[in-house]
Parts: C-alpha cells; sequence; structure tokens
C-alpha cells in the first residue's frame, strides 16, 4: 500500500494521504462484506482534498507566471504596432503586449481643403475647409491659421474665412500659406495649403487693316501705329488654341495648330516673367525671328481692374495657316 504522509496522526481523525488513485480506490470497493471504515472514507476525501489544492497552487503558478512577458532581446522585424529593434527589458503584462501589436498608438489626422490658384485682382476672401481626425487619444487642440477651435475630443470639421494677400507691383506669382495643426496631448500632427497668385497670358489673333497689313520685317517703324487696348487684349480667344488665354507664372507655351486665318498673331504676357523680354520663337520645329515686340513694360488692366506691365509681340507678317510654335 502506497502512501504519502498522514494527517492528523493519533487523532480520531487521521487520515492518509495516498499517491495512486489506484491504492485509493482499493479501499473503498463495493461494501458487500461490510469491509469499509470510516479512516478508509476519511483517506479518500483527504487525498482528493490535497490532490485538488496542489492542482489549484499550480496553476495558479501557471497563470501568474504567464501574464508576464519580459525578453531583454531586440525584435527582428516589425510584428503589428512592435517596431524592429524593440525589447522588453521590464516585464509587460499580456494586456500590454496584445495593445501595443493590435492597437498601436497613432497621431491624430489633420487635413485643409486645396485651393485653386487665383489671378491677381480677385476676391482676397478664402474658405478653409479642415478636418480634425481622432485616432488613439482624444484631441486636445486645433490650430487653423492662426485661430484656434474648441475640440470635442473626437473626429471634428469646421471652416475658416481667411484673407489672401500680395504685394504691388506683384511679381510673377506669390505664395499664401494656410495651417492646420492637431493635437492629442502625446503628438501634434499639422498639414497645409498654398493658395498662388498670377497673372494670365494671351495669344489669339489682331487685325491691322486700318493701318494696311504692314510687313514688319520690311517696315518695322510701322509697329509704332498699331494700337491695342487693355480690351483687345482681353477680347483675344485663341486662334484656334481655346481659350485664348491661361493663368501662370510663365511665358512658356507651346501652341499646336495656331492659325492667324488673314490675321496676325498676338502673344501677351506678364514684364514679371523670366525671360518677358527675351523670348525664344520655335516655328514648326525652327527658331523664327519675325516677331515683333509691339509693347514694353505696358499697363495693362485686368478683368479685375488690376493692373500691371505687360509685353505684347506679334508675328512680322499675317498668317494664313496653322502652325506650331513654341514660346520658350
Amino acid at each position: 500500500m502506497s502512501f504519502l504522509y498522514t494527517y492528523g496522526t493519533g487523532s480520531l481523525y487521521e487520515s492518509k494521504r495516498y499517491d495512486d488513485v489506484q491504492e485509493l480506490l482499493n479501499q473503498i470497493q463495493d461494501n458487500n462484506a461490510n469491509l469499509i471504515y470510516a479512516n478508509h472514507v476519511r483517506d479518500a476525501v483527504f487525498s482528493l482534498w490535497e490532490r485538488v489544492n496542489e492542482v489549484s497552487v499550480v496553476a495558479g503558478s501557471a497563470a501568474s507566471a504567464s501574464m508576464y512577458f519580459q525578453n531583454s532581446n531586440t525584435t527582428l522585424v516589425t510584428i503589428g504596432g512592435i517596431p524592429a529593434g524593440s525589447s522588453f527589458s521590464t516585464p509587460n503584462t499580456l494586456q500590454q503586449m496584445f495593445d501595443a501589436l493590435l492597437y498601436p498608438y497613432i497621431a491624430p489626422g489633420s487635413s485643409i481643403s486645396s485651393l485653386s490658384n487665383r489671378e491677381y485682382g480677385s476676391s482676397t476672401s478664402i474658405t478653409l475647409n479642415w478636418t480634425a481626425t481622432r485616432n488613439s487619444n482624444p484631441i486636445t487642440s486645433i490650430l487653423v491659421d492662426g485661430q484656434s477651435f474648441v475640440p470635442t475630443g473626437n473626429t471634428q470639421t469646421g471652416f475658416k474665412v481667411a484673407i489672401g494677400t500680395y504685394s504691388i507691383p506683384a511679381p510673377s506669382s506669390t505664395s499664401n500659406n494656410f495651417n492646420i495643426s492637431v493635437g492629442d496631448g502625446t503628438n501634434t500632427t499639422t498639414n497645409g495649403t498654398t493658395l498662388q497668385w498670377m497673372n494670365k497670358i494671351y495669344w489669339g489673333t489682331i487685325n491691322l487693316s486700318s493701318i494696311g497689313n504692314p510687313d514688319l520685317t520690311l517696315n518695322p517703324g510701322s509697329a509704332s501705329l498699331i494700337n491695342i487696348t487693355s480690351s483687345t487684349i482681353l477680347g483675344l480667344t485663341g486662334a484656334g488654341v481655346s481659350p485664348g488665354n491661361q493663368l501662370t507664372s510663365s511665358k512658356s507655351k507651346t501652341y499646336t495648330n495656331i492659325n492667324g486665318s488673314g490675321n496676325y498673331l498676338l502673344f501677351a504676357w506678364p514684364s514679371s516673367v523670366t525671360g518677358a523680354t527675351s523670348p525664344i520663337f520655335t516655328v514648326n520645329g525652327l527658331q523664327n525671328s519675325a516677331f515683333t515686340r509691339v509693347n514694353n513694360a505696358w499697363n495693362f488692366t485686368n478683368v479685375f481692374g488690376f493692373s500691371t506691365n505687360y509685353e505684347v509681340w506679334i508675328t512680322n507678317t499675317l498668317q494664313n495657316s496653322p502652325l506650331n510654335i513654341i514660346i520658350s
């Protein structure tokens, strides 16, 4: 008979702890001969009690040991929200480990509406539509173009009316920058948008029959007879290359199949653009010098009443067929 130890030795409740279940069961077989005594029952109860207690202790120890993770070695690859090179020198609970793995911290999001380029002289009022996006933490601060907005903590949207600015005389282009900053107490994200102010370039045809359609190569002095007004420029329709104007900070452009249709071709651009007074004309693949500047630093007023200096060039002769012209 194999037992580990005895409890309450010499007492009325003396019980033995059996190591083997078969030995224990042998003590409490079917009681056909009235051979089972109280001590046999006590031994069975005591053995089971002790066994259950041992299982509880082992399970508790195992659970306690597995509730934490600790490893000072650095990770070799990024897994979920745990980047490569991470180490866990101090114990981390399983909750902490799974949170880091499955729910990495994400900074708040911020966005602000993009803005279309504007022509000098047009409205300076600008509407900035913005969004502050909550990610890991509640949003704690929102700043749009210097103005603070009260955060709700969650994702929210709004708008701010701002004012665009530029100097006079205006350069070929002016940039206005507008920013949004969104914070969550841990990080702040910033995004921005830019408004560009520009002038237009213009192209089309001009009828010079009133001065006899001169050949300006042979009679360059006739250029002084050409009368061009702001209305002339604003009325250009493109000579087959619509629409006849473009908002840009450069004079460079390719005109495919531009057609004078029996008139002179005209091109105008701001005096502030690079190379304004020294353009290169390429006609059907070859450089061409048969163009005359008829206005230099000429005061032009656009549709918004904004005035600035322009250069105006025309072909030296009438043009009767489509041409491919590159101005650079």
